[in-house]
Formats: C-alpha cells, sequence, structure tokens
C-alpha cells in the first residue's frame, strides 16, 4: 500500500481495512486465498447456515501489527507446511471481545473467554475454531520477545486471564483501533514499544515455574534448567551430566523434574530439532547446508539428524527447504491474491496497489 507524497507531511501508519461481505458469492474464497500464506482457512459445520462475511482493521506499527476481526464461523489452521511456506514465527496475542474460540495444541483443546489473553507462536502448529469472530489482536516479531523471554516456545497455548496488565494492553489496542490513521511515524514506535513492554511482562510468569527441590533442600528452577538448554544447543556435550554439574542438583531431582517431558534427552533432542526448524525457516538466515546445520547442533551424523526430523515434523529437511520460499528481509510481506484486491481499502489517504503488500501475522 502507498501513500501520497504531501509537502512538509509527516508520514502516519500504515492501516488498512478489508470488507467480505455476505452479499458477494466470491468472499470465502478471496479471503481464503489472502490468508493461505499463514492459515489454511474453511468455515466450521457448526449447524448453521449463515453465509460468510467479515470486516477487518488493521494498523501496522514498528515491529508489531495490531487488528479488529468480525467475522462468521472460522476455523484457522496452521500446520508444519504452512509454517515452512509463509516464514514467519511471529507471537500473536488474541482477546476475543464477544464471544469466545477454542484452539487445539497437539492433544490438547482448551476455550478461551471472553476478555482473556491468549498468546500463540506461530512456529508451531495450531487450530482455532470459533462459532463467530469479534476479536481484537496483536502480532509482534519473535526477535523483540525472545531476547527477554528465552522459553518463548513455552508461550504456544499460554492464557491469561483479565488482570491489570491486560487491561492496560488492551486499552492501548482499542486506541490504536480510534486514531490508528492519525498515529505519525514518530508517534508509533514508543506506542508499540509499550505494548512489547507489557506483553514481556505479562509472559514472565513463563519464566517462574514451580521449582524442584533436591533431597539437600536446595532449589533449581525447572525454567532455570531449560534456560540452559537454550543457551548451550550447540554443544556437543550438552546433556544430563554437563546439567547436572551445572546445577549441582541430584540425579533423581533432575530425571524426576523431565519425566513428564519424556526425559532430558529427550527433551534436548527436541529443542535442537525445533530451533533447527526455525533455522530452516527463518528468512533473515541463510538457510545452512543439512549436515553443517546437525554438527552445529550435536548430531553426529546427519542421517541420524534427518530421521530425527522426520520423525517429529512429518517432512524432511529438504522439504522444508523447498517449500520456504519467501524472500529474506527485516519485515515480511506478501502480494494480496488479486482475488482479494476489491475488498481491501486504504484507511489512509492512498491507494490499493496492483499488489498491494500487507503485513504477515495480521490476519487474525
Amino acid at each position: 500500500m502507498t501513500k501520497p507524497s504531501l509537502p512538509n507531511a509527516v508520514s502516519t501508519t500504515d492501516c488498512f481495512g478489508m470488507t467480505f461481505p455476505e452479499s458477494d458469492p466470491g468472499s470465502l474464497e478471496a479471503y481464503s486465498k489472502m490468508l493461505l500464506p499463514l492459515f489454511e482457512f474453511d468455515v466450521p459445520d457448526l449447524g448453521g447456515k449463515t453465509p460468510f462475511s467479515c470486516e477487518a482493521e488493521v494498523y501496522c506499527l514498528p515491529d508489531v501489527t495490531v487488528s479488529r476481526t468480525r467475522a462468521t464461523a472460522s476455523r484457522f489452521t496452521r500446520t508444519v507446511r504452512t509454517i515452512a511456506r509463509s516464514a514467519t514465527d511471529d507471537i500473536p496475542v488474541v482477546c476475543y471481545t464477544n464471544g469466545h474460540f477454542a484452539y487445539r495444541i497437539g492433544d490438547e483443546a482448551r476455550r478461551v473467554e471472553q476478555g482473556e489473553l491468549a498468546f500463540f507462536d506461530l512456529s508451531q502448529e495450531i487450530v482455532m475454531e470459533a462459532p463467530s469472530v469479534e476479536n481484537i489482536s496483536l502480532a509482534i516479531q519473535r526477535r523483540k520477545l525472545e531476547p527477554a523471554i528465552p522459553l518463548l516456545d513455552s508461550a504456544h497455548g499460554l492464557v491469561v486471564r483479565p488482570g491489570v496488565l491486560s487491561r492496560v494492553l488492551i486499552g492501548i489496542m482499542e486506541h490504536i483501533m480510534e486514531m490508528g490513521p492519525t498515529i505519525q511515524a514518530p508517534q508509533a514506535r514508543p506506542i508499540a514499544e509499550a505494548m512489547i513492554l507489557l506483553v514481556k511482562s505479562l509472559l514472565e510468569s513463563i519464566s517462574h515455574s514451580k521449582a524442584t527441590a533436591d533431597a539437600q533442600g536446595s532449589t533449581v528452577s525447572l525454567a532455570s534448567v531449560k534456560a540452559a538448554i537454550e543457551r548451550g544447543l550447540a554443544d556437543p556435550d550438552l546433556g544430563g551430566q554437563s546439567l547436572l554439574e551445572e546445577f549441582g542438583m541430584t540425579r533423581s531431582t533432575l530425571y524426576r523434574a523431565f519425566e513428564p517431558l519424556g526425559g532430558v534427552t529427550a527433551y534436548i533432542t527436541e529443542r535442537r530439532l525445533r530451533h533447527a526448524f526455525r533455522r530452516m525457516t527463518d528468512p533473515d538466515d541463510k538457510i545452512p547446508r543439512v549436515s553443517n546445520l546437525a554438527f552445529e547442533l550435536g548430531f553426529a551424523h546427519a542421517s541420524t539428524f534427518t530421521r530425527s526430523f522426520k520423525a517429529l515434523f512429518g517432512l524432511t529437511p529438504k522439504d522444508i527447504r523447498t517449500l520456504a520460499i519467501w524472500p529474506a528481509g527485516q519485515d515480511i510481506r506478501f502480494p494480496v491474491s488479486p482475488d482479494a484486491i476489491p475488498y481491501i481499502h486504504p484507511l489512509v489517504p492512498g491507494h490499493i496497489e496492483a499488489e498491494p503488500k500487507v503485513s504477515l501475522g495480521s490476519k487474525f
């Protein structure tokens, strides 16, 4: 999307709206194609016969995207193939202002009520479904959170009940909806930074896992051990023994803490594989050779790495490299399908280009 060049004018944030009316038989197909880089979209069979419709506004601030969506029954599915294809690992924060939605992550299913904040990780699979959509959401670039939240993967599926911090965050998002088209670029950055700071504060609960106590009464938090594992993924000596030496806990304490996670060795292997997956789908990271990446992450043989990778993700590293076709760049963008162009309109003076650019992570 472009804006007119105005003499001595201060640029404003990129804002646009989308309208997919129920009276248009092409709305559902156009909306599905527009979402395809991020989600496979379909309408769940919930016993209703309401024609599909959707209205949304999107506001692009530095490092974050704020959006509001109102739509009929919807199902959003993000698979390994979708993740590899879209090359984005943003962290969305979703709040339904009316009604509810449900999500499924693996075997876990949960219903999220009105006013609750749900955090998701776009580098992981998920299915979200709602009888109707009326929400406000925020998508933050992963790089803005990961240094402060080393166990950011654990935020996937985290639900925070209404509280002081969540209400302040939602309030800022609602104000952006009111003032979005008038927010000037110099004002947008501190607003975005305030939202990122609030999200970091809300996610700090991840780092306060229940402490594990050994027989001598010393305590070491599970989160601390997990953080050490994240730091040492490239260390070939990383394992149960190295963790015992680093934290001074007993073997029984360590293994008991990781028993629900499949054991220490299995947990480390999975973290290494998930790190590799993100490396291969990161648009800012040159895709490394599979053999080099395997050795870098402590695998003795590339074949072992490939077998373990496929067992976890259902695709080989070669499959992922083939799917990861999005161009590199700090801000991942993609051309809107021509089918969707008639349904998009700018919320600031300007026009829709033949192939308007829409920020990934804004489609909730």
